[in-house]
């Protein structure tokens, strides 16, 4: 009941743009964003309606599978999407709103035709000028999370998680190579055990804006790593630092460096270029798109990060890279049908632009 209240008082005091002049003070044009944000995230089948004039006639939406032009396609994806999944559940962790851009990370669970699952994801919306009205939106999360749930598929997605893991991940005992090595000496010593004291003596004496641009470049270039300057991240790691992706799991700077050290080694020509970003409050957001080759199949996706910094400083505690493992599977001849399969059998679900085949 609160939230259909919220919703009757946004869509009475703020239809289209926004020309009162006590609405139009920042102040309650960026509540008002954050909470339409939060509620697109966490719609359910029986509010669809209520959410829906928060979007524009021309809405644009993706995710790793589908793409969504204009608010009649919009109105059938959630229809169906919650209609397969009645019981599905968004919670919202760690949000940001940037200018006209809002950014969130969240945990999805229930089932999707019948079949229970989780998955972590991130999302990015852009308002237009002035407005609590959307007219873009990316959801950031992986297919993989849903396959491993799927007989038939769950061996697809586990043989490439045990691959990817005995490339890059230091900790894990490979069934095919045997324990973990040790690492080399050079990549260890480019990770001190207190990277924090590397820039003790300006690390706080910086002007807020100072801190910001700051705090901006480093969170770019943590997402922006590739072979020739990944070590020049590793003094911005806290001793207590702790990374994760889709696959990988990893605590400490030392380990980040040996799995940065792994990932180049096998992925030299591997780039990212940051698109939007946002940092608030010491917590920074952006989009990206990397290609290059990884184990000699080439690939290009889209993605999302988070980079959260200790109060006041550029050390760096936590991050974590959003994106879907099909796109890089499906440059695996043995895992590519499983993959494109699982995406026809998934946009049949809840794509009202696609021809079902079946």
């Amino acid at each position: 009941m609160k939230k259909v209240l919220l919703f009757s008082c946004i869509a009475g005091a703020l239809w289209g743009t926004l020309t009162s002049p006590a609405i139009a003070g920042q102040p309650q044009l960026y509540q008002m964003r954050m909470e339409v944000g939060r509620a697109l995230l966490e719609v359910q089948l029986a509010n669809v309606d209520e959410v829906l004039p928060y979007y524009t006639e021309d809405i644009e939406y993706h995710d790793p599978i589908v793409d969504i032009y204009g608010i009649q396609e919009m109105t059938g994806f959630l229809y169906q999407l919650l209609g397969s999944s009645p019981d599905l559940v968004t919670i919202v962790e760690d949000e940001t709103l940037t200018g006209d851009t809002y950014s969130a990370t969240w945990i999805m669970s229930g089932q999707f035709l019948g079949i229970p699952y989780e998955a972590k994801g991130i999302s990015i919306f852009k308002f237009e000028p002035k407005s609590v009205r959307v007219y873009y939106q990316r959801d950031y999360y992986s297919e993989g999370d849903i396959m491993a749930t799927i007989p038939g598929l769950d061996l697809a997605i586990a043989g490439f998680r045990t691959v990817y893991r005995c490339s890059v991940d230091p900790t894990f005992e490979c069934p095919f190579n045997g324990p973990p090595s040790a690492g080399a000496s050079a990549i260890e010593s480019g990770a001190p055990d207190n990277p924090r004291a590397l820039l003790k003596r300006d690390n706080r004496l910086r002007s807020p804006e100072q801190l910001h641009r700051a705090q901006l470049a480093v969170g770019r270039q943590l997402v922006e790593i590739n072979a020739g300057n990944w070590t020049e991240v590793l003094p911005y790691l806290a001793s207590d630092y702790e990374y994760h992706d889709p696959i990988v799991d990893i605590y400490g700077p030392a380990t980040m460096a040996e799995f940065l050290g792994r990932l180049f080694a096998g992925s030299s020509d591997l780039y990212t270029t940051v698109e939007d970003e946002t940092l608030v409050d010491g917590v920074y957001m952006a989009t990206w798109t990397m290609s290059g080759m990884f184990n000699g199949a080439p690939f290009s996706a889209p993605g999302m990060s988070i980079v959260k910094f200790v109060d006041g400083t550029l050390q760096t505690y936590y991050s974590r890279d959003y994106y879907t493992e099909g796109d890089v599977m499906l440059g695996v001849p043995e895992l590519a049908e499983a993959v494109a399969g699982f995406r026809v059998y998934y946009r049949c679900a809840v794509d009202p632009t696609f021809e079902c085949p079946f």
